[in-house]
C-alpha cells in the first residue's frame, strides 16, 4: 500500500473536532479539488507492508487515541490495502473519503465505525449511492467545503441532493481554507446563504471550519 504519513494529532473536521486520532494517511485520489491542502507529490509515496504500519502504530497507540482516521487522498482507491489492514486495528476506524467511489465503499463498509462523507459537486449519483449503503448506520456526518462565491443553483442542487438520500445526517458546512488556487475565504454572506438554506432541507447543519488550521496542528 501507498501511504504519504502516519501520525498522532486531534480531528480538525466535523462533529468529532478535538478528539484525538492517529492519522494513517494514504496516497493518491480520484479527484483533484483546487482547495486539496494534500495535493499528490511522488516524492512523498512510502510504500508500506501491513506489518510496518502496525509497528509504527504501536507507540502512537499508547497516547490513547479515540480512534485511528484512515484518510488521504482518498483511501478507497487502495481498497485491497483496506481489507488488509483494518481488521487488525485495535481500536476503531474512521473513514475520510470524498464520497465518490460507493462500490469500494460496500467492499469495507463493515470494518468502519465511523464515516466522514464529503459531498462533492458533479458526482451526485456516486454520492446517493454511497449514502444508500451506509443507510441506518451510526457515526456518520457529511461535510461540504464552501468556497468564495459558490452558485446559488450548484448550491440548492446538492443540498436537495443531501436532503434526498440523507436528510437527518449531520450536514457540515467547511468554509473553504485557502490553498493552492483558492486565495479567498468564503464570505460571511456565503457561509449565511448556505446555511440558511440546507437549513430548511436539513434536520442537523453546523457551520465548522478546519480547526487544526487555525491552531497550527497537523
Amino acid at each position: 500500500m501507498y501511504i504519504k504519513d502516519i501520525f498522532y494529532s486531534f480531528q480538525g473536521e466535523g462533529p468529532f473536532i478535538g478528539y484525538p486520532q492517529i492519522f494513517v494517511r494514504f496516497y493518491g485520489c480520484n479527484i483533484h479539488c483546487d482547495y486539496c491542502d494534500e495535493p499528490d507529490f511522488v516524492h512523498q509515496r512510502k510504500p508500506y507492508t501491513v506489518d510496518q504500519v502496525m509497528t509504527e502504530l504501536e507507540p502512537l497507540l499508547a497516547k490513547r487515541p479515540h480512534s485511528i482516521s484512515i484518510t488521504g487522498g482518498e483511501p478507497l482507491i487502495q481498497v485491497e490495502a483496506l481489507k488488509q489492514l483494518v481488521p487488525l486495528l485495535p481500536i476503531p476506524a474512521y473513514l475520510e473519503t470524498n464520497g465518490t467511489l460507493p462500490k469500494h465503499l460496500s467492499e469495507v463498509v463493515d470494518l468502519f465505525e465511523y464515516f466522514s462523507v464529503d459531498y462533492k459537486p458533479g458526482f451526485d449519483k456516486e454520492f446517493a449511492d454511497f449514502m444508500t449503503i451506509l443507510s441506518g448506520r451510526e457515526n456518520v456526518f457529511v461535510k461540504w467545503v464552501l468556497t468564495k462565491g459558490f452558485p446559488v443553483l450548484e448550491l440548492k442542487k446538492m443540498i436537495n441532493t443531501v436532503a434526498t438520500v440523507a436528510p437527518n445526517v449531520p450536514f457540515v458546512i467547511q468554509p473553504v481554507t485557502p490553498f493552492g488556487a483558492v486565495k479567498d475565504k468564503a464570505a460571511v454572506e456565503d457561509i449565511e446563504r448556505a446555511y440558511n438554506f440546507a437549513h430548511q432541507k436539513l434536520a442537523d447543519v453546523r457551520v465548522i471550519p478546519q480547526t487544526h488550521k487555525l491552531v497550527g496542528l497537523k
